[in-house]
C-alpha cells in the first residue's frame, strides 16, 4: 500500500493499466518521464524516473506478471513484447 505521513495508506483497488493514472491523479505524482519520484509503497523509499516507478510497483509490490502463449512469464510488459517478436508459441 502507498504510504502517507502519520501511517495512513491508500486502499484503492487498481486494475490493469490504471496504475500510472492512479499515481498521477490520486497521489499527484506528475512530471516528465525523466523526473525522479520516490516509491512510498510500504515505505520502500527507492527512487526512480517516472516511467520506471510504475514498472517497479507492478513487479516488486503488486506481483504482476505478463505471460506469453508459449508459457514464458515476464515481470515487465516491454520484455514480453520483445520476447513475442521471436517466439513461435
Amino acid at each position: 500500500m502507498w504510504g502517507y505521513p502519520h501511517g495512513l495508506h491508500c486502499n484503492d483497488l487498481i486494475r490493469g493499466t490504471d496504475l500510472p493514472n492512479h499515481l498521477r491523479e490520486i497521489h499527484e505524482i506528475r512530471g516528465k518521464e525523466s523526473a525522479r519520484a520516490e516509491c512510498r509503497w510500504n515505505h520502500c523509499g527507492r527512487e526512480f524516473n517516472m516511467g520506471s516507478l510504475c514498472e517497479h510497483v507492478e513487479e516488486m509490490h503488486m506481483g504482476i506478471a505478463y505471460s506469453c502463449d508459449c508459457g514464458s512469464k515476464f515481470s515487465r510488459r516491454d520484455t514480453l513484447s520483445n520476447h513475442k517478436k521471436n517466439c513461435s508459441g
